[in-house]
């Protein structure tokens, strides 16, 4: 079996702990129109965009500081799923949409780690958005064939990407609709507790089309958070670790003896770095390690 063969097959300056509270006096503040509330930091010049979120009056504040003319994302962070999620569908929003030809490459590399230290550590792969040409670089070497015409193509996903709504409610509706998996990696098939599977393939979809990065334009991934923070039992954690050491934030869908996946986003811009699922006392994972727009195979972003 070849290498194509193969994938195809198995496919800030930031303080560590943030006054919360005193972040969001001065955030509310400024956007009542009082006299700001001096920070401790005055050398940062801060804009901000301010997310109201429920329980309560609860703030989740996306502060951009320039820093030596470098811009930086600083997060007050909040703990629960709808806070947090709704920030990254902040920042997704805002994102720069990316205009792709029909004759550039999506590039991706990824990781594979499975039970018994099976999988694919650090492979690199290229589609062309018009599903003719795929490639793949492996111990140096870049080998080319025909492109995938089944749902791992990048053109096909821009296409069913383009046909989702932007409306949450309605987006998740559609996901938890779906017939088939779509998932980076399966949670509890075949075995999912009575009732849940409709959010597992919402949940396992979300993940799905946020692997593609570059390819899902910003409005469509914002609902895609927002989705994602509607699915009941999800939780979030801090500093957990994907495939391949990195620290990211989870967002977690935990159905217990019959298994836990984890999406692991980025703490800095929130986009998604990976999965790993957790199921009879065995772990496996699929980081994302790098995407892009490219003109030729061979060539990283």
């Amino acid at each position: 079996m070849n290498e194509l063969e193969l994938l195809n097959r198995l496919r800030d300056e930031v303080p560590a702990r943030p006054d919360v509270r005193a972040e969001e006096r001065r955030l509310l503040a400024e956007i009542r129109g009082g006299s700001p509330v001096p920070r401790k930091r005055p050398a940062l010049r801060p804009r901000w965009g301010l997310a109201l979120v429920a329980c309560g009056v609860a703030a989740a504040a996306v502060v951009v500081s320039q820093l030596g003319g470098a811009e930086r994302p600083v997060k007050v962070r909040p703990a629960d799923p709808v806070g947090l999620l709704e920030n990254a569908a902040l920042v997704a929003a805002r994102t720069k949409a990316v205009e792709i030809r029909s004759d550039q490459w999506f590039y991706i590399k990824e990781s594979q780690h499975m039970p018994g230290g099976g999988g694919l550590p650090g492979f690199e792969h290229w589609s062309r958005m018009d599903g003719q040409k795929e490639a793949v670089r492996t111990r140096g070497k870049l080998r080319l064939g025909n492109g995938e015409k089944g749902p791992t193509n990048p053109g096909k996903t821009a296409q069913e990407v383009a046909a989702l709504p932007t409306d949450p409610d309605q987006l998740l509706a559609h996901f938890r609709g779906l017939k088939e998996e779509r998932t980076p990696l399966s949670i509890c098939q075949p075995n999912c507790p009575e009732g849940t599977l409709p959010d597992v393939n919402a949940f396992g979809a979300i993940g799905w089309y946020l692997k593609f990065g570059p390819v899902i334009p910003p409005e469509k991934a914002a609902a895609m958070y927002r989705a994602l923070a509607k699915i009941p039992n999800v939780t979030v954690q801090e500093n957990v670790s994907d495939g391949d050491g990195r620290q990211g934030i989870g967002v977690v869908l935990d159905l217990g003896a019959a298994g836990k996946g984890t999406y692991i986003l980025d703490p800095e811009d929130y986009h998604y770095m990976g999965i790993k699922v957790e199921q009879d006392g065995e772990t496996a994972s699929m980081s994302v390690l790098g995407s892009g727009i490219v003109d030729q195979p061979g060539q990283t972003p």
